[in-house]
């Protein structure tokens, strides 16, 4: 049986985040699943081609040693790095290698140790470099760096507020969330601010402002209990985003959100955990088949950012959705890992723990979902992981 490129690799990804908060790039894991059906020009074609300018920066982290030589001597992709060993420069002949691709246009990323480069005033073959903390405290000089092993937010402001490291892989999301576990967490404030200045603008449409509201998720979880409480009349059970909104009209949509501006959250180090949330959703949600109705994927986009609404809430999933009357098939998917959504929520799950890229295939087979489906999906995601909530009519993405 002959096998795509995208067929015979296992994707993974891991954002990385800037001093912003905000996401600068995603370091993208690739592991040869049928070693035999790739070669590293079809890769970085099927993985960077047409990237997109307002993209993330695409990190390709390929496992395979034969792999990576190859994409090193393929022409580089735009707004790509290559993540490179650090043993490879530290030999003459590799080194050789490396300088001649950055000769050539490759942008390389040197993972190495922060204890391994201390000193060193500038790194080989015009690299940057990605660099694993240990127990060392953070040097005071890490402009245009990247920082992993990253455990608590302390370090986080140290890295990026202090040293002005180019972007943190990974975001320490336990520790961030456990300065907030005393109560739950409030509305995102610069999505309200976002949602506030374009909401009179006659030209946004529901589908635009569906986009803006879902960057939170909080906020689309206490849209849908508003619309479905007695004070809002309880007439109907709406367990749609969309309709939800429809039935608030954009006017008291905006007189709501105004109401709820002075109380919401200004903590920007909770940014990147929102952020990751709705990642993994629309991973989800571009699982789908193509073509899927739009009714469809918004219910499947809210159930996988409903899925992980405990962790901001703290409280147990079967009580948040308990007080919505979501479909049995929303039920199912998140609190009894069955029926249809289920398959799609557990392969973004995969795909969002690169750690464990190794069972991606596994994953997919159990649930009837191509490697080649999955990671064209990764991929549709990334490529608009930044655009995505941008003035565009088109379907939701």
């Amino acid at each position: 049986m002959s096998h795509t490129v995208l067929d015979s690799v296992a994707l993974g990804y891991e954002p990385v985040w800037n001093r912003s908060r905000e996401l600068a790039a995603v370091r993208l894991g690739v592991r040869a699943v049928h070693p035999e059906s790739i070669d590293a020009a079809h890769l970085m074609q099927a993985l960077g081609d047409d990237w997109p300018e307002s993209a993330p920066v695409l990190i390709l982290s390929v496992e395979s040693p034969k792999l990576l030589q190859q994409a090193l001597a393929c022409p580089p992709v735009h707004n790509t790095w290559l993540e490179v060993p650090a043993a490879l420069f530290e030999q003459p002949d590799t080194l050789a290698r490396l300088n001649t691709a950055a000769k050539r246009g490759h942008r390389l990323l040197r993972h190495t140790d922060l204890a391994a480069v201390r000193g060193e005033a500038v790194a080989p073959a015009d690299a940057r470099n990605l660099l694993r903390l240990g127990a060392e405290p953070v040097p005071a000089g890490l402009i245009g760096q990247l920082v992993e092993g990253v455990t608590t937010q302390a370090v986080v402001k140290q890295c990026l507020d202090d040293a002005n490291a180019w972007g943190v892989l990974g975001w320490p999301d336990a520790d961030v969330l456990h300065a907030h576990r005393h109560q739950p967490l409030n509305y995102d404030a610069d999505v309200i601010r976002q949602i506030l200045m374009v909401i009179g603008d006659e030209d946004c449409s529901i589908e635009r402002l569906e986009r803006m509201v879902r960057q939170d998720p909080v906020l689309v979880y206490r849209i849908l209990l508003l619309v479905n409480s007695a004070a809002f009349g309880g007439r109907h059970e709406i367990a749609s985003l969309r309709h939800a909104l429809m039935m608030l009209g954009f006017k008291e949509l905006g007189r709501w959100l105004a109401e709820q501006l002075p109380g919401s959250e200004p903590d920007r180090d909770l940014h990147p955990v929102r952020y990751a949330m709705v990642m993994r959703s629309r991973l989800a949600q571009h699982l789908l088949a193509s073509g899927s109705e739009d009714a469809l994927r918004g219910e499947v986009y809210t159930t996988a950012l409903l899925s992980q609404l405990d962790r901001l809430l703290h409280q147990p999933l079967n009580e948040l959705l308990n007080r919505l009357p979501m479909s049995g098939r929303v039920f199912d998917a998140v609190l009894r890992n069955d029926g249809p959504y289920h398959p799609l929520l557990d392969v973004a799950r995969a795909m969002g723990n690169p750690d464990q890229m190794h069972r991606l295939p596994a994953v997919c087979q159990r649930h009837d979902i191509s490697l080649e489906h999955a990671n064209r999906a990764l991929i549709r995601m990334l490529a608009t992981s930044r655009s995505h909530a941008g003035p565009r009519s088109e379907r939701l993405t």
